[in-house]
């Protein structure tokens, strides 16, 4: 996926002090002359907002003032997800787990005097509605009774996945996936899934894939098994888009199924 970078690291407040000890004339105007310097959280702040977002289950190396980690999150707008990016911010009140997409409610507000390295603009935790290493649609295609056939393979040269005595496939639901490869059944976890009707809001990571270990008599089918182990371990998206799963890494098509149920 394609992130883009927004906003620097978030620091708020201005430093001011009290001058102490002087008369009751300088001590006034010292009160006076710090009244104008001075300010506190809230009126340092100004058009609060709320705000939706999604944040990945990883952090992601990144380059603000130094090279940092950043979080990747997806601000929903008019209840739908934008676009993945860099958040070099911190969100207050939010502790962060490597491992879940976290739905968060979040306070934004202007701050009206940043220091000069800072964002213009707080977050503030406000609700945490969310928190699951898996997000599919309400009305997802991704379900135990649905297998997908093998249709298409980047990479296989002279071979057509769909002329195997046996069609490679796979069924991907809840936390993970089955199916089979070409010679061999295989199995494995879904590491994290944020499946979205849009492309560029999906992201998919497959953990290690298990097999069965059946000697594998045709080369064709051979191939076609050792090419698609290494292909969904490079996938990090897919879409449905019916009749067709399709997986991809970043932009690039690498690996087409098509519903055995669909006609």
């Amino acid at each position: 996926m394609k992130f883009k970078l927004p906003a620097s690291l978030l620091l708020t407040g201005l430093l001011s002090g009290l001058l102490i000890g002087c008369s009751s004339t300088s001590q006034s105007a010292a009160e006076t002359n710090d009244a104008s310097t001075h300010y506190d959280e809230s009126a340092n702040t100004a058009a609060v907002k709320m705000e939706t977002y999604w944040v990945a289950p990883e952090r992601v190396a990144c380059q603000g003032i130094a090279p940092m980690q950043c979080l990747v999150v997806n601000k929903m707008v008019d209840g739908k997800t934008s676009e993945w990016q860099f958040f070099y911010n911190d969100i207050s009140g939010f502790e962060y787990v490597p491992g879940s997409f976290y739905k968060l409610s979040v306070e934004t507000a202007e701050v009206k005097y940043p220091a000069a390295d800072a964002s213009s603009i707080s977050y503030k935790l406000v609700d945490e509605i969310d928190k699951a290493p898996r997000h599919y649609l309400d009305n997802t295609m991704l379900t135990e009774s649905r297998k997908w056939n093998l249709k298409q393979l980047a990479g296989l040269k002279g071979i057509s996945p769909q002329a195997l005595p046996r069609p490679a496939n796979i069924t991907i639901a809840g936390g993970g996936f089955s199916g089979f490869a070409g010679c061999n059944n295989m199995f494995g976890q879904i590491k994290h899934l944020f499946e979205a009707t849009d492309l560029n809001n999906s992201l998919l990571k497959l953990g290690p894939i298990g097999s069965t270990l059946m000697a594998c008599a045709d080369p064709k089918a051979n191939a076609v098994e050792q090419k698609l182990h290494q292909t969904l371990g490079m996938v990090n998206a897919l879409q449905v888009e019916w009749p067709f799963l399709n997986m991809y890494q970043n932009d690039e098509l690498l690996i087409q199924f098509v519903a055995e149920d669909w006609d």
